[in-house]
């Protein structure tokens, strides 16, 4: 059976378009008796409201669109729930693309979001995204962005970020406090400008440090962790290992119960946002990194822009170009 339309109710109650919808309003100039004749007759023939027609006419959709580089049982749950607790709230929907770590399919769920009218966008960059263009027609039609957690260098969109500075250096702080003299250092992805920033940061911090050894190695996944490690471990020894990310962590967790070293007698510092970790260790030190809070932040912020932007108050002079770290306060009116 066809979805029935509010043209479909007007024409089997030979009544106008205009008096079925002010009665399905509860409109005070349409009688009782015809409202309810109109309401038993939509709820009959399940009618639904089509909520983009009525936005459309609103001239907003209440819809945001929400790209991510890749799914993954790492991060992004929490984050698309923080998203959606206050998108939710608002009255918003919300689609997920995933742009499969291609810069071809990130460009083509950017068309999607244009063609579907959505209110505004929140990314999360892929490790190719080297420049910001194929994102700039969305600041020329005035479709509000931010980009939330892996970014790039840039000047045009508002950016929710956490600090990178202050988590490696944290880290570094804990592996010295623990004694440990001969570390392994294990990044994500080093064509991310997240992992650049956590790397460089962690050896400035480590120069503190002349008494401590490190090894660093950079790897694009929990496979490639393990797979390094299968050989490094091999030759090497080591008191103390950092893990920038739950991944890198789940690759480190697995290569140490593999070559069946004694968790009890090394020290493990990783970035994390807390959940996955509980299920290896409770001896692994973590430093939080919330992705429910940075969804809450992403969201409200997007919101802001929207809210600006339809009051026609200039949002670029506000909001483009600027970065705000998950910690930091913030407006949520």
């Amino acid at each position: 059976m066809k979805r029935v339309t509010i043209k479909d109710l007007a024409d089997m109650l030979n009544i106008s378009i205009s008096t079925v919808s002010r009665a399905l309003k509860d409109h005070p100039d349409i009688s009782s008796a015809v409202k309810l004749k109109v309401k038993e007759a939509a709820e009959t023939f399940n009618y639904i409201p089509n909520d983009f027609a009525i936005n459309f006419r609103k001239k907003s959709s209440k819809v945001i669109g929400l790209i991510i580089p890749e799914m993954s049982m790492f991060f992004i749950p929490s984050i698309i729930k923080g998203i959606s607790s206050v998108l939710h709230k608002e009255g918003y929907h919300f689609f997920v693309l995933s742009s499969e770590e291609s810069l071809g399919m990130e460009q083509e769920n950017i068309i999607t979001c244009i063609n579907s009218r959505v209110d505004g966008i929140l990314i999360s960059l892929t490790r190719y995204t080297k420049d910001l263009s194929h994102l700039k027609r969305l600041k020329e039609i005035e479709v509000p962005v931010v980009i939330f957690d892996k970014t790039i260098p840039q000047d045009y969109f508002e950016q929710i970020i956490f600090d990178n500075k202050l988590n490696v250096e944290t880290a570094v702080e804990k592996l010295a406090n623990n004694e440990c003299k001969n570390i392994l250092a294990i990044f994500g992805d080093e064509n991310l400008e997240m992992t650049q920033n956590r790397r460089d940061h962690f050896l400035e911090k480590l120069k503190n440090y002349p008494d401590i050894n490190c090894k660093l190695i950079c790897c694009e996944s929990a496979e490639s962790v393990k797979e390094k490690l299968s050989i490094i471990l091999d030759y090497e020894g080591f008191d103390g290992y950092f893990a920038m990310s739950d991944e890198t962590l789940a690759g480190l967790h697995s290569s140490l119960i593999k070559k069946k070293i004694e968790i009890g007698n090394i020290t493990v510092i990783a970035i994390s946002e807390g959940t996955f970790p509980k299920y290896l260790d409770e001896s692994y030190e973590l430093i939080i990194n919330d992705g429910f809070r940075m969804g809450v932040m992403a969201a409200i912020h997007l919101l802001n822009n929207i809210r600006k932007h339809n009051s026609e108050i200039s949002a670029s002079s506000t909001f483009y170009g600027s970065v705000t770290k998950v910690g930091e306060k913030f407006n949520n009116s």
